[in-house]
Order: C-alpha cells, then sequence, then structure tokens
C-alpha cells in the first residue's frame, strides 16, 4: 500500500497525529498539520492513556468522570483547535489504553493513513525509557510513521515543503516497499531523491577491494530499486564505507536532507537484530524528520517443544 500514489484512491486520507502533550510532541503536530494541508487528508490528533488508580476508583464506585480523564480531554481539545486539516474538522480522540495498540489499530481504522509523532532525545538510558512507547507504535504497525526528533527544526512554513529525500537501503527484499514509498513522497513533492547504502567496513577485508565493492554496490543498488524508478523522480545514489549511523547523519548534513526514509526490519545493516530501537539514536539525532516502514522478518516454524 502506498499512501503518497498518483491514483487519488490510494492517497493519504488521513493523518494520525498521535501526542503525549510533551514539548517534543508540539513541533511533530505542525508536521501532522502541514502534512495534512499538502495531501489534503483528515488530520486525527489522539492521546492513548491508562487511567490513575484514584480515577479508576472514582468512575468505577462513583460513576463520576475522573478528573484525568476530564483533564486530558480538554488538552486534546486544545491541541486539535490549533492544527488544521487538510480536509474537514481536525478530530480529537481520547482513548482509555495502551498507547503501542492504540495508536497502530486507530490507523488501521482510518487507512490509507500514516502516523506523525514526536520523539525525545537525551542519553542511551534516557532514549530507552522514553524511547519505548515510540518503539512499541512501531512494532505494532506496518503502516508508515513519521518520526520527529527533538533536532528537527521547528516549522516556519504553514506549507510542507521537501527539496531532497534521502532512502537508506541495504538491498534486501523487504525494503523494495519502503522503496517505492521514498520515489512516491520525492514524486507528491517535486523532491530530488538520494539513495545510500552504506557497507560496513568488517564487510571490505582489503581496502585494496575498497572501490571494486563500491562500484559493484552502486549498480547493485540502482538494480535494487523498482522499475522505472527514474520516470518519476530524480535519483541520485550513493555508496559509502563506515559505520551506518555515521554515515547517514553525515549524508543528511552535507547534503541538505529534508526527510529521511528507513525501512526498518530485523536485517537491516542497522543492526537492530529484530529490536527497533537500533533506529532511535539516528531518529534523535537527525536534523531532519524521519518516515519508517516496518517489515517484521519471518519467524521460524515451531518444532511443537
Amino acid at each position: 500500500m502506498t499512501v503518497f500514489g498518483a491514483n487519488a484512491s490510494e492517497r493519504l486520507a488521513t493523518v494520525v497525529f498521535a501526542t503525549d502533550f510533551s514539548e517534543a510532541s508540539e513541533n511533530a503536530g505542525l508536521y501532522a498539520s502541514a502534512l495534512a494541508r499538502r495531501m489534503q487528508a483528515g488530520l486525527v490528533v489522539m492521546h492513548a492513556f491508562f487511567l490513575e488508580q484514584a480515577a479508576m476508583e472514582a468512575e468505577t464506585f462513583r460513576h463520576l468522570m475522573s478528573q484525568q480523564r476530564i483533564h486530558l480531554q480538554q488538552e486534546l481539545n486544545k491541541v486539535a483547535e490549533r492544527l488544521s486539516s487538510g480536509r474537514g474538522a481536525t478530530e480529537a480522540i481520547l482513548l482509555e489504553r495502551d498507547p503501542r495498540i492504540a495508536v497502530p489499530e486507530l490507523a488501521m481504522q482510518r487507512q490509507p493513513s500514516i502516523i506523525v509523532m514526536g520523539t525525545h532525545g537525551g542519553g542511551a538510558v534516557e532514549r530507552f525509557v522514553i524511547g519505548s512507547t515510540a518503539e512499541g507504535i512501531l512494532r505494532h504497525t506496518r503502516l508508515p510513521a513519521l518520526s520527529v526528533g527533538p533536532k528537527t527544526p521547528p516549522m516556519q512554513a504553514e506549507t510542507m515543503n521537501l527539496k531532497r529525500v534521502l532512502f537508506v537501503t541495504n538491498n534486501a527484499a523487504g525494503a523494495t516497499e519502503t522503496a517505492q514509498l521514498a520515489i512516491d513522497v520525492a514524486s507528491s513533492f517535486g523532491a530530488t531523491l538520494d539513495v545510500l547504502n552504506v557497507i560496513h567496513p568488517k564487510s571490505v577485508e582489503n581496502t585494496l577491494n575498497e572501490p571494486h565493492e563500491l562500484y559493484a554496490r552502486h549498480d547493485e543498488t540502482e538494480a535494487a530499486l523498482p522499475s522505472h524508478s527514474h520516470d518519476h523522480v530524480e535519483i541520485r545514489t550513493f555508496v559509502s564505507v563506515g559505520q551506518p549511523r555515521t554515515e547517514i547523519l553525515k549524508h543528511i548534513r552535507e547534503r541538505e536532507i529534508d526527510l529521511l526514509v528507513m525501512c526498518l526490519n530485523s536485517d537491516t545493516q542497522l543492526e537492530m537484530h529484530g529490536n527497533l530501537s537500533g533506529a532511535f539514536p539516528i531518529i534523535a539525532e537527525a536534523t531532519c524528520p524521519v518516515l519508517t516502514q516496518v517489515t517484521i522478518a519471518p519467524s521460524l516454524p515451531s518444532n511443537g517443544i
């Protein structure tokens, strides 16, 4: 499924903005609203929560709406009032549920859709704690998700303008769908598309073979792109040797990238091994929003033990 296709029936229907009312969410909300307006899509501002013990007792035994629920609904309404939709009125939806489940399920109900959320920064330990909800949302959805990190500049213009999009690939089979997503996004915004393949230093046993390896990987990367890709968008392919995180952030900085697109799966060059948290250092440090799509490697068949 593509949410940026040329066919009107395939184009984005809803932007689902998941907010936790933090400072990190404020900038993400601006991107969500701008994207909804740019794509003429509906905008849903949502918050999922757990009832505190006192609030649960008030609602269960006294049959009253708790102050916690009232306060959250008021805050959610304020956010929705500030963000304009591209089609119809901005909706405010409050759900008493685990956000890691509630956000993907709501997005599935409104598809073709995209999830937008803000992410915090901080050190490795802090990022593990405060990034767990965002990671959980990514784990439970196959839909595209736009993460706006702490180093993403505040949106100033009222419209979302993308001049250069970066797609990171390792030519894995699961990356084809995300490659098409990157192409569709670049085409929809009239942006150029950079395709970057990072070779881990361990893959180049002899530095004398590095030039040959780079040429071979360049051709392999070009061949892995969907057919007729160059018919829809201007594409430039790059291959580099180094640590993926370092090379990706360097490319974003030097090429002034406006949007990073990544396919997340258990076999990526980001060495996640089934744990999506390996992407969060990049999201936290990138100076642009990061659009991700998750592909989960198939599980091994059970042996019945």
